[in-house]
């Protein structure tokens, strides 16, 4: 079986060095999903077409772009032409996209493989890796665990090397809880920096697609390929005006921490009850190396920060809407998630669909809707505030709480709301989602078990580019990152 490189950057060079195809590529990507997946799960759908595109690239004699055979798989909520699509439905499961997502499109163009599809929990409402289409899916560092939600194959996926990279979409923090949990790095650009049409919706202001990656480097590669104008989603027109709104490979370079100043959000980093120790440890480490990089790191709080974040939790005002939209688009035969719902056995772990599917259909009969709006912009002025009042780089604090968490202790409720005795998932990605903000996951070390841990930092919307240069020098002083136990058997399986 080839080898594949660590990064982007290495594919590449081999590639025109003529030491590979890209056909032996995707036939060694092929090889280690036929191997790998039936312990991971990851991979829901593959693309027929996928040997066939990649000789196209091989036989191809015009200028080579920017992801030139570099194999990607995509969330299932993303349209592909001649590749199922089901947004992790069972309901859906037949339906094939007759055109590509535009992000799909643009990665195309880029020169990109897709590979295939990635599972995902139902309509992207869960934490944790689990769809009525495919099943449960295992996390790489430890098939007992969970690889996070709701991008759940996409990290798996990626984390496992059975792509180079991925991409996943992020209402409430789906792209960096399974980015930490499974020790890669996740992009959450400014909402409207990649183009949402062809994507199912769930909350549509703070729906936005983006990376996941061992790298930054390779992660902020995949973001300049997919962002751009799009007639078809107005929220791209803004983000189209910024001077600077992707972030050239170029500009990444050591030193961006040295002067920075980085605001620690110490509530959102004190150890409570069921929140693991061994998380704050490492965090504390790295913002121990952030200091020595040249940073300066003050703490910061923002005031009623859990009322804030309680009000403008969206999904049970719109989300049955949004989520309806994208079913009439999608011309399925069926128009409203709760004739889904209804038809499907109820499972514990379901609890949030469940509530979106018995919400108002339409937000505007719901008083309690524009109470939520009027917070949302109150909590973006807050945070505006704390930057100008301190001239801060950037928020930063722990993705998540927790490593990733036993399965089994999913299964039992253990973090199911609606459950006596559960806790509320220790998650700290709702401050930059339900704020319309973008933040960086960046994996900085692991726990005494093995465990990955992530670091997010949050920017300011439109300055995408010099959050991505934050997180890249703090993944050059990070610790080591941890090895997929999955892979590190790979001889064994094979």
């Amino acid at each position: 079986m080839l080898e594949l490189p660590d990064d982007i950057a290495g594919l590449q060079r081999l590639y025109r060095a003529g030491e590979a195809r890209v056909g032996e590529v995707v036939a060694a990507c092929l090889e280690r999903i036929r191997v790998l997946d039936p312990h991971l799960n990851a991979m829901v759908t593959l693309n027929p077409t996928t040997l066939h595109d990649a000789a196209r690239l091989d036989a191809s004699t015009t200028e080579p772009g920017p992801l030139f055979g570099v194999p990607i798989v995509l969330k299932d909520n993303i349209d592909t032409a001649r590749i199922a699509t089901a947004s992790g439905s069972a309901a859906l499961a037949d339906r094939v996209p007759a055109a590509d997502a535009h992000l799909a499109a643009r990665l195309r163009q880029a020169g990109a493989v897709i590979l295939g599809k990635t599972a995902m929990p139902d309509f992207a409402m869960s934490w944790h890796g689990h769809s009525t289409r495919s099943g449960v899916t295992r996390n790489p560092h430890d098939l007992s665990r969970d690889p996070g939600g709701s991008s759940s194959g996409t990290a798996a996926a990626v984390a496992a090397g059975l792509a180079m990279a991925g991409v996943g979409t992020d209402t409430g923090g789906s792209i960096r809880i399974p980015a930490s949990f499974c020790g890669l790095v996740g992009i959450r650009p400014t909402v409207g920096l990649v183009s949402r049409h062809g994507v199912t919706a769930l909350v549509d202001e703070q729906d936005t697609p983006g990376p996941l990656a061992r790298s930054v480097a390779d992660a902020a590669a995949v973001l300049d390929a997919m962002t751009g104008w799009d007639p078809d989603d107005p929220f791209t027109a803004l983000p189209a005006l910024q001077p600077h709104p992707g972030l050239p490979q170029g500009r990444l370079v050591p030193g961006a921490l040295r002067g920075a100043r980085i605001g620690v959000l110490r509530q959102l980093c004190t150890t409570g009850p069921g929140d693991d120790p061994e998380v704050a440890r490492v965090v504390d480490d790295n913002l121990a190396a952030m200091r020595e990089a040249g940073a300066t790191l003050l703490d910061v709080e923002l005031p009623r920060l859990a009322d804030l974040l309680r009000d403008t939790f969206a999904y049970l005002h719109q989300s049955r809407r949004d989520v309806n939209r994208s079913l009439a688009r999608a011309g399925v035969g069926v128009t409203d998630l709760a004739d889904i719902v209804a038809a499907t056995p109820p499972r514990a772990i379901d609890a949030l669909l469940r509530a979106v599917a018995a919400s108002p259909e339409d937000p505007y009969h719901n008083v309690a809707y524009g109470r939520c709006l009027e917070r949302r912009a109150q909590l973006q002025r807050v945070i505006a505030q704390l930057f100008v009042q301190h001239r801060l780089s950037a928020l930063c604090y722990p993705s998540a709480r927790i490593p990733a968490p036993v399965r089994a202790d999913i299964d039992n409720g253990a973090f199911d709301t609606h459950t006596p005795g559960s806790r509320p998932f220790p998650t700290n990605t709702l401050l930059a989602a339900q704020a319309a903000f973008p933040a960086v996951t960046t994996p900085v070390g692991t726990t005494a078990d093995g465990l990955p841990v992530g670091l997010e930092l949050l920017g300011l919307p439109h300055r995408d580019g010099d959050l991505i240069a934050l997180a890249f020098d703090l993944e050059r002083i990070a610790a080591d990152h941890a090895t997929p136990t999955l892979t590190t058997h790979l001889r064994g399986l094979t």
